[in-house]
């Protein structure tokens, strides 16, 4: 009888250590695991956030009136002859023309010290993020494209073309 005590004692203390184990161990526990313990929903919850950068020569500036409204009425369109990874994934192709659209809350920046009158053929450079979704959080099928939101423009600089300068290089004379 004494026997059985004993046996059933030592089957209750090994229950008891081994309930926190397969606790401590389960996803989402405090355990280290290797997946992190975050489910999909958690991780896709917030979308990473990367930079834009567009280069070009200026087609039109609409200059915001501060008279009429709150929104920005600024837009700026341009020929795009360079652009990062980022913006090329989004959509925004060398060669043709971008517009910033009204409405978006950017700095505008004239060169020689905000005193320039911007002119067609102007240099344009736009900077920006543009929120990317992870490739396991856009679903099956989704393109690299679809997984790009609308850029969000944060400044805008236009400035006058660099001249390109020839050098004159001296000829020795003929002996």
């Amino acid at each position: 009888m004494k026997i059985g005590k004993n046996i059933l004692a030592l089957a209750l203390v090994a229950a008891l250590f081994a309930v926190p184990a397969t606790a401590l161990g389960a996803k989402g526990g405090q355990g280290k695991s290797k997946k992190g313990g975050q489910g999909k929903a958690k991780n896709c919850a917030k979308a990473h956030k990367v930079g834009f950068q567009v280069g070009g020569t200026l087609v039109s500036v609409t200059v915001d009136d501060s008279a009429t409204t709150e929104a920005s009425e600024a837009s700026v369109t341009l020929t795009v002859t360079s652009a990062n990874s980022h913006a090329r994934k989004s959509g925004v192709l060398v060669g043709e023309t971008y517009t910033v659209p009204a409405g978006d809350a950017f700095e505008l920046k004239l060169g020689d010290n905000g005193t320039a009158v911007p002119a067609e053929g102007d240099r344009v450079k736009v900077k920006g993020r543009v929120a990317v979704a992870k490739k396991r959080c856009a679903g099956e099928g989704a393109s690299m494209a679809d997984r790009y939101d609308t850029p969000d423009v944060t400044r805008v600089k236009i400035s006058k073309p660099e001249v390109e300068t020839e050098t004159e290089v001296e000829v020795p004379p003929a002996v």
